[in-house]
């Protein structure tokens, strides 16, 4: 994600109640998903199911990320 993909995100992000509906929407979908991969019988299915999942991890990241963005932390060099 760059710098302009991160401002675009702001309104979702720093939106508290539109933010904890999808953490809610998303924290399901992987309940969901952990179930389908514990019975998953092909190394396709398996595979899907672990890319799905990685997506959605990705997606709960995604207000730490932007932030992170676009307020990076300051390194301090001590001598």
């Amino acid at each position: 994600m760059d710098k302009e993909q991160a401002k675009r995100l702001l309104p979702l992000i720093n939106n508290r109640e539109a933010w904890a509906a999808l953490k809610e929407y998303l924290k399901d979908r992987k309940n969901l998903e952990q179930q389908v991969l514990a019975v998953a019988t092909s190394e396709l299915a398996l595979f899907r199911s672990q890319g799905k999942l990685s997506s959605l991890v990705h997606l709960e990241q995604l207000r730490v990320n932007a932030h992170a963005i676009l307020e990076p932390k300051k390194e301090t060099h001590e001598e």
